[in-house]
């Protein structure tokens, strides 16, 4: 503070911790006029009075700011993208993410019964796609807290991490066990979740792990989602009765699948779909949600919109 005094320059701090204690001081430097850019997403999933304590010190005197958008998709701009419809009189009607890489990559091994899940969580390990223990990843908790901090932004209240519908994939008699023991007890539940994948996509969708923020509805889900895909045919056949194209016989033997939910597009990326009053059809945001350098580039971005 007293160097930023001297130079003319502006006070920030930059959390790229994972520590509680870092953030215990966050509300006694922004009193003081200390920005403060965080990748911790700790306190912002934590006690939703906590986070509003720590909001309004943000909005009261000396001016400092406080913005932690990598706490979401690292540099993705998901959380200013939100708070800038917020407040451009949109209202958010809901928000679906895909925010866990590893998780993305495991649904997509699977669609198709190309892998099986045990096949699927061992390739990601083996990709380093993984925490150390898969379990960390498979549990869901991480979308959830990410969930959190989304339902927040888009202007939800009453929402906690300990009333949420979350479903972890990692079924609950392998919860205790050691990493080896999970990775090979794992493939016990193998039949049973290809089952639920074939299922899904028997009826035209095709099943992905997210978060889904019901602003309309004031509730928070997160674990697989099953979204539609429609067959490309379907729609060359709508585009042939509006006489379009005159010749069906020569796109029948088409077999590509349409997605007609933007999740089908995301492959191994983070997405985040924005649904408002005046979006019915969702603004999207995507590309990678993780790793140092895109991380590093959103916290930079954060500083400079403290300096600017």
């Amino acid at each position: 503070l007293e160097a930023s005094k001297l130079s003319g320059g502006v006070p920030i701090v930059a959390d790229v911790t994972a520590s509680s204690a870092v953030q215990d001081r966050y509300r006694g430097w922004l009193s003081q006029g200390i920005s403060v850019v965080a990748a911790n997403k700790g306190i912002f999933a934590g006690p939703e009075s906590t986070y509003k304590n720590l909001l309004a010190s943000a909005s009261s005197p000396p001016r400092a700011r406080l913005l932690h958008e990598t706490t979401v998709g690292a540099g993705l701009p998901v959380l200013g993208t939100l708070s800038g419809l917020t407040a451009s009189s949109h209202s958010i009607v809901s928000v679906e993410g895909i925010l866990s890489g590893t998780l993305a990559f495991v649904l997509g091994a699977v669609a198709g019964g190309r892998q099986s899940l045990s096949e699927a969580v061992r390739e990601a390990q083996a990709r380093g796609y993984t925490e150390p223990d898969p379990r960390d990843d498979l549990n869901g908790m991480d979308v959830a807290r990410k969930a959190v901090i989304l339902a927040r932004v888009a202007g939800m209240e009453g929402v906690e991490l300990g009333g949420m519908a979350i479903e972890s994939l990692v079924p609950e008699k392998l919860r205790d066990v050691s990493v080896e023991d999970f990775i090979d007890g794992l493939s016990d539940y193998d039949a049973s979740f290809a089952e639920r994948v074939s299922k899904v996509e028997k009826t035209g969708g095709r099943l992905h792990y997210a978060a889904k923020v019901d602003v309309e509805a004031g509730k928070v889900d997160v674990g697989p989602l099953a979204v539609e895909v429609r067959e490309i045919l379907e729609i060359l056949e709508d585009l042939i009765e509006k006489k379009i194209f005159r010749y069906l016989t020569i796109f029948k033997k088409l077999s590509f699948l349409e997605a007609s939910h933007p999740f089908n597009n995301a492959g191994p990326d983070n997405m985040v779909a924005i649904t408002t009053n005046y979006y019915p059809r969702p603004l999207v945001v995507q590309g990678a949600g993780a790793g140092g350098d895109v991380t590093a580039t959103g916290v930079l971005a954060d500083i400079l919109k403290c300096i600017h």
